[in-house]
């Protein structure tokens, strides 16, 4: 991923009260099991966190890149002219069905 891309996720990604909250409880949830395991279930469980932040971010970064080109192609949509019908794409395919019957009129 282009290093300016992961600099604007930063920049525009913010950190809710609600995130703050579960993160508090899964580290109290952490202390709690760290005492109970052993070095090596320990390793493995750390991992495994480290593994869920990864792939929490990933996840972050590709909805924020998601979001970034539906924005993209929203804007190219409004700046086509005309601009995209949807009704007059479906007549257009329901002419080329029809051998290109320009006769073909959508019902209003």
């Amino acid at each position: 991923m282009p290093e300016y891309l992961k600099a604007l996720h930063e920049r525009f990604t913010r950190e809710t009260s609600q995130a703050k909250i579960i993160l508090r409880e899964r580290d109290k949830i952490l202390a709690r099991l760290r005492g109970r395991l052993g070095k090596s279930q320990r390793i493995l469980l750390l991992h495994l966190l480290d593994l869920e932040d990864d792939l929490r971010d990933q996840t972050s970064l590709d909805s924020f890149l998601s979001g970034i080109r539906l924005a993209r192609g929203i804007e190219q949509e409004l700046g086509e002219i005309p601009p995209y019908s949807f009704d007059d794409e479906n007549e257009e395919q329901a002419r080329k069905r029809n051998g290109g019957d320009s006769q073909c009129k959508r019902n209003s």
